[in-house]
């Protein structure tokens, strides 16, 4: 994989997914800013989220 960082490849792979998500489901340069914001950071959070939830059941 060429990034290091897992973060940093879930930013870039969310930046992506809502850019495309964003120019075909909505008209208006607005509506596509306001959706497209909202796509990364519903999913970068929701990955934080799910990846904190996961840690709570690693066995030690």
């Amino acid at each position: 994989m060429i990034l290091e960082s897992h973060l940093l490849s879930m930013a870039v792979y969310a930046s992506f997914v809502a850019l495309v998500l964003a120019l075909v489901r909505r008209d208006g340069v607005k509506a596509r800013l306001r959706y497209g914001l909202l796509l990364f950071a519903v999913m970068t959070v929701g990955a934080l989220a799910f990846g904190w939830f996961m840690f709570l059941f690693i066995k030690k």
